[in-house]
């Protein structure tokens, strides 16, 4: 089967299957299949709320715990019927297809996406809100189901935060027949660091999705990152500013520089620091050496670049600053000592993760995890087998899935390479996500 690379209405490029000539067949509604599925919706309606408590699975009993806990009012387990646990999940993605996970707006229309275990809100790194999110998903899951029969799977899947899946959940309470129609199963997605042959920096950070969790116990490891996370953030910032004391480096300016949000720092924030104060620090100078206002001339060059380029190497590609203006010593040995990194073969950690830190939390608990777009993690070695396998063993049998029908990788990576490197993993069970970040989900 080729694989061809389309462009969705987000102007992101995915890749989807080269289905040939033959057309892509469209359902035709007769109003008996109107009136069946409303038939069906209903006695889905009644079986819920004919669920007794005692039938509820001691996961959905704890979900509901701590959901009453967040909302101050108790709340009954049959009210989060649509979310799944693992057993179940692993149960219904055995049943999808890839075509089940390409997400084009063709798919869409058509109805042949299903499914999608990797998406962001507001609540890290993502621009569309939980509230808008699901009922963008429960109107799809709707039509979905009045053409199909089946049921919208998802997950909320945030950078190193459950904020998210925990919103969702008391939506969900609240509303549940609003949600009769999707499959539900809390998500995350775990950043951990790890030694990188490959590359120039000693480690680097890779991820992986976890599914099945209760997110009201996971979220005091997640609140403790991300106070590590702050904490590294300012410990940077004052020990530049006493190395630095005439550049005017500012925190705010830098979320607002990088769009973090302060409230879910993602990994490798310590680059964004550095990035930060080497292009602040070198426009700054340039703006003592032509007589103008640093701040201001901060703006003009680095806001209207993209994010990606707000960099002090961008600017002197561009020949944007004096040829002789170059990196700050200080700030590179600032960064290094707060990075993870390595003394004598052990890893060094000061606001990320191990591997087997990860693992560690979901010892004893029922939960499965995926490599998160396996290809950007198996690209970090010069042994990408031994290590995928590696990680595998050191899971403890929680690493059961793979994100191999990731929809989000760049235009510029090779799908043959994505491919060999599924072949590797073939062995895991196969699911997908969008990787969406977009405002508007259902495209």
């Amino acid at each position: 089967m080729k694989v061809i690379p389309v462009q969705n209405s987000m102007k992101q490029q995915v890749y989807s299957p080269k289905l040939g000539n033959k057309p892509v067949s469209k359902a035709v509604k007769f109003p008996t299949d109107i009136a069946v599925g409303a038939l069906i919706g209903s006695l889905m309606i009644y079986k819920t709320s004919r669920l007794n408590v005692k039938d509820c699975s001691h996961y959905l009993k704890s979900l509901a715990s701590g959901v009453s806990e967040m909302l101050g009012e108790k709340i009954n387990p049959k009210s989060l019927s649509c979310v799944m646990d693992k057993a179940e999940f692993v149960s219904e993605i055995l049943k999808l297809k890839k075509q089940n996970y390409i997400y084009t707006p063709e798919n869409i229309k058509n109805f042949g996406f299903m499914a999608d275990f990797h998406m962001h809100t507001t609540h890290s790194d993502g621009n569309i809100s939980v509230g808008k999110l699901l009922d963008e998903i429960s109107e799809y899951g709707n039509k979905l189901f009045a053409r199909t029969g089946k049921k919208f799977m998802f997950s909320i899947t945030d950078h190193d935060s459950v904020a998210g899946v925990k919103e969702a959940l008391g939506i969900i309470a609240k509303s549940p027949e609003k949600f009769r129609n999707v499959r539900f199963i809390p998500g995350v997605e775990l950043s951990f660091s790890h030694k990188a042959p490959k590359s120039s920096n000693p480690c680097e950070i890779s991820e992986v999705l976890a599914f099945g969790f209760d997110p009201f116990k996971l979220s005091k490891h997640m609140d403790a990152l991300q106070l590590k996370r702050v904490q590294t953030i300012d410990n940077m910032f004052s020990e530049i500013k006493k190395a630095l004391p005439l550049t005017n480096f500012d925190k705010k300016e830098m979320l607002r520089t990088y769009n973090m949000n302060e409230n879910c720092l993602m990994m490798n924030s310590h680059w964004a620091v550095n990035n930060y104060a080497q292009a602040k620090h070198a426009i700054t100078i340039q703006a003592s050496r032509h007589g103008q206002d640093s701040s201001k001339l901060f703006e003009e060059i680095i806001m209207p670049l993209d994010v990606k380029d707000r960099t002090l190497w961008h600017l002197k590609e561009k020949h944007v600053l004096d040829n002789d203006i170059g990196e700050a010593i200080q700030i590179n040995n600032i960064r290094r000592k707060y990075q993870p990194h390595m003394v004598n073969n052990t890893l060094i950690l000061n606001n990320e993760n191990s591997f087997e830190n990860l693992i560690d939390l979901f010892k004893g608990e029922n939960v499965t995890m995926a490599f998160a777009h396996p290809y950007f993690t198996a690209e970090k070695f010069n042994f990408p087998v031994k290590v995928m396998n590696s990680f595998i063993h050191k899971s403890k049998g929680l690493i059961e899935l793979s994100e191999a029908y990731h929809q989000a990788y760049p235009g510029n990576v090779s799908m043959s390479k994505v491919e060999e490197i599924n072949e590797y993993l073939k062995q895991l069970i196969k699911i997908g996500g969008s990787d969406n970040h977009k405002a508007k989900y259902i495209i």
